[in-house]
């Protein structure tokens, strides 16, 4: 279907039609307005992002290989299920613990980052 400017049996005419689009792209960056840039508190933002990630991961890690490490004893001691749960609480203990140590350092480094 022709657009309503063309008529049947007229050419093409492309400079028209690059006419046309250069002006809507002109009103869409005016509609648009000035696109905002990112504060400075977005690079904070982002590492807040990835201590989470990384407390996220220490605490999965510890659990599976806890559960992982205690399910091979029991398999080989064949002392069911008592190192599985023993072995799993450690492992969440030592997730805890690195999680721990890493919420510590990320506090140090924002106190610091502050103080400058």
């Amino acid at each position: 279907m022709d657009p309503p400017s063309r008529k049947a049996g007229q050419d093409p005419d492309p400079d028209g039609d690059r006419r046309r689009i250069d002006e809507l792209d002109a009103r869409l960056k005016a509609a648009r307005g000035a696109v905002e840039k990112p504060n400075q508190g977005s690079g904070m933002s982002q590492r807040q992002s990835s201590v989470a990630y990384r407390v996220l991961v220490d605490m999965i890690a510890g659990l599976l290989v806890g559960g992982f490490l205690g399910y091979w004893l029991d398999r080989w001691w064949g002392s069911q299920p008592y190192m599985l749960v023993l072995m799993t609480v450690l492992g969440f203990a030592g997730g805890l613990n690195n999680a721990w140590r890493t919420i510590k350092a990320y506090a140090r480094d924002a106190e610091q980052g502050e103080q400058k």
